[in-house]
């Protein structure tokens, strides 16, 4: 989800219709939110999960940890933000492979 206001907040809930057994229920989602360090567009850093992304000593990717969160709790996309949120067991038929 991309929020490209500079001064609207955004909060969304997701539901799942599809039958699961309580076993197989998660209790918590992966998000991921990507902001511009201090709010400025034209910022060199990144922030991910309140966290500067930087390349490690070795030149490689750094780890991108997710914040749990409860999967029945809202979303909430600050703005100038991109947030991805990863539901496990999720049932999404438009998005499956054939």
């Amino acid at each position: 989800m991309i929020n490209l206001s500079n001064q609207t907040q955004f909060i969304l809930n997701v539901k799942n219709h599809v039958t699961v057994k309580a076993n197989e229920v998660a209790k918590f989602r992966e998000e991921y939110h990507l902001t511009p360090k201090d709010n400025n567009l034209r910022s060199q850093t990144m922030l991910l999960n309140g966290i500067p992304l930087k390349l490690t000593n070795e030149g490689d990717i750094p780890t991108t940890d997710p914040v749990h969160k409860n999967v029945r709790s809202p979303i909430y996309i600050d703005p100038l933000s991109i947030a991805f949120a990863v539901y496990p067991n999720f049932d999404a038929p438009g998005c499956a492979r054939h």
